[in-house]
């Protein structure tokens, strides 16, 4: 499912691999749109440069994984561990590395399963974190996001030392609370038992491998043109989003893993910066048979449960001074994204 083209854009980042040697690394949903292409990046590397890595992938289905990896999963340094997150996470060697990126993280499971979507990224990280303590494990990448800032209201880039305030008593406050809450199990265990980790934050990421169902707004106007439907906008489309390509956003994480000396690093790709209108048009524009239009719905026709404040553009110098560049604009990354579905159909 992974373009070799992504794989190219990942290991065009000064990655320092030789830390990655007789490792073992275990990726967290690893089925999702960012754990693949973590599992498939580190197993180019291993080839390439001989690392001895044993990558372990964590997922829920293992039927998913055989969709996801294919004769993949038949290299002999690929392990595959079929659970869910929220159950303790069992292996018998040494697990040096960890990338967890496993949780639930749409409006659909906001609206409709809240007490799973914030269990799930509690449970699953005290589960990581509990395997690195049995371990020992030499570094665990968690992967956050830009929704614990909360409500922004300055035009400045948000840096990874800013907070802004944040209703808790509403059910929608489930993912960023809960990962604001992972942050800080993070840093007491590392107060407590010397478990070092490095967290990215990433805002909009998307690219082959997304849910079209999950309620995001960029996913329903890919699977529209696919479906060659119109697409409906539920708000005026006046926000604005910063949206990273995956391979883009991959190639970052491996960099704040691998060079990084601060706990978090925002990730996004500032240049494609757009209102959520603009990106309307871009996308409906890519449908090869020019029928699909944009059009407006009424705001009490609203279904699922978007978030309630303006998110803030994240400065991303930090990041950047490791070495990252984005490689994909905004029409590549969303035309790479529409193919990729394309031709599995």
């Amino acid at each position: 499912m992974v373009e070799q083209r992504d794989i190219e854009i990942i290991l065009n980042n000064p990655i320092n691999w030789e830390n990655f040697r007789n490792k073992t690394v275990l990726v967290t949903g690893a089925t999702g749109r960012l754990g693949m292409y973590i599992v498939e990046a580190i197993s180019k590397a291993n080839i390439d440069w001989n690392l001895n890595i044993t990558i372990l992938a964590l997922a829920r289905s293992r039927q998913k994984l055989r969709e996801v990896f294919g004769a993949s999963l038949g290299l002999t340094y690929i392990h595959t561990l079929v659970q869910d997150i929220t159950e303790p996470i069992h292996w018998e060697g040494d697990v040096h590395y960890i990338f967890h990126t496993a949780g639930l993280a749409s409006p659909q499971d906001f609206t409709n399963w809240p007490v799973d979507t914030l269990w799930g990224h509690v449970q699953g990280t005290k589960n990581v974190l509990e395997l690195a303590r049995e371990k020992k494990s030499e570094k665990i990448l968690y992967v956050s996001t830009v929704e614990i800032y909360g409500e922004w209201k300055s035009e400045k880039g948000i840096h990874e030392e800013d907070m802004g305030p944040m209703h808790c008593d509403n059910a929608r406050a489930c993912y960023p609370e809960a990962k604001r809450l992972c942050e800080t199990m993070f840093a007491a265990y590392e107060a407590q038992y010397q478990i070092p980790y490095v967290g990215v934050r990433l805002c909009h990421t998307f690219g082959p491998g997304i849910a079209l169902d999950d309620g995001r707004a960029f996913s329903e106007f890919i699977k529209n043109v696919i479906d060659g439907k119109d697409i409906i906008l539920q708000t005026d489309g006046s926000a604005e989003r910063t949206y990273t390509y995956v391979a883009d956003a991959i190639g970052a994480m491996l960099l704040a893993f691998t060079k990084g000396k601060e706990h978090y690093y925002n990730i996004a790709n500032l240049d494609n910066l757009i209102s959520i209108r603009d990106l309307a048009e871009l996308i409906a524009g890519l449908d090869t048979k020019g029928k699909v239009k944009v059009r407006y719905t009424h705001p009490e026709e609203q279904k699922l449960k978007y978030l309630p404040f303006k998110l803030g553009i994240m400065n991303v110098d930090r990041i950047r001074e490791l070495g990252w560049w984005p490689q994909v604009g905004l029409e590549d990354a969303f035309r790479y994204t529409l193919e990729s579905f394309l031709q599995r159909s």
